[in-house]
C-alpha cells in the first residue's frame, strides 16, 4: 500500500498504519488535539459506534489469529469473512451518508493494509497492523465524539 496524497492527517495515519513507531503517537495526538485537520461531515455518532465495533472486533480477531500459526491457519478464512463483513458496513455508512468519506478513507485504508498482508500472506504485518488500526479507530472515535457535542 503506498502513500497517496492526501492532508497530512491522513497521510500520517496511513505511514502509522504501515510503519507504526513514533508516527503513531503523533497521529493519536493529532487526532486528540484541539484541531485535528480531519473533515467529520455529516458522521453520525451511531453510526460510528456500528462502524467501529465491527471493525474493532474484526482487528481484534486479525490481531490475535496472527500472533501465532496455530490459530492463523485455524482463523485465516474466518478473518477473510469478517474482513470483507467489515468493508462492507464502512462502505454501507458512506453511501448512506451517514459517515463522511474522509472517516470511511481511512477506516477502508486500515482495512486494506490487513488485506494487503493476508494476500501476501506475511501474518506479522496481519498483526502490527491490526494492533496499530485498532489504535487509530479508537482515536477517531474520540474525535468524532468531541466534534459532535
Amino acid at each position: 500500500m503506498g502513500a497517496r496524497p492526501g492532508p497530512p492527517i491522513e497521510r500520517d495515519f496511513r505511514n502509522a498504519l504501515e510503519r507504526g513507531e513514533v508516527g503513531l503517537l503523533s497521529v493519536v495526538d493529532q487526532l486528540l488535539g484541539p484541531k485535528p485537520s480531519l473533515k467529520i461531515g455529516a458522521t453520525t455518532i451511531t453510526a460510528y459506534r456500528g462502524v467501529h465495533e465491527v471493525l474493532a472486533s474484526t482487528l481484534d480477531l486479525a490481531a490475535r489469529a496472527a500472533a501465532d500459526e496455530k490459530s492463523w491457519n485455524a482463523t485465516y478464512n474466518k478473518l477473510a469473512v469478517e474482513l470483507s463483513r467489515a468493508k462492507i458496513v464502512v462502505n454501507y455508512q458512506l453511501v448512506r451518508g451517514q459517515i463522511s468519506r474522509d472517516i470511511a478513507t481511512l477506516l477502508n485504508d486500515v482495512l486494506n493494509a490487513i488485506d494487503s498482508a493476508m494476500r501476501n500472506k506475511q501474518r506479522d504485518q496481519v498483526r502490527e497492523r491490526a494492533e496499530r488500526g485498532r489504535v487509530l479507530i479508537d482515536a477517531l472515535t474520540v474525535l468524532i465524539y468531541r466534534a459532535k457535542k
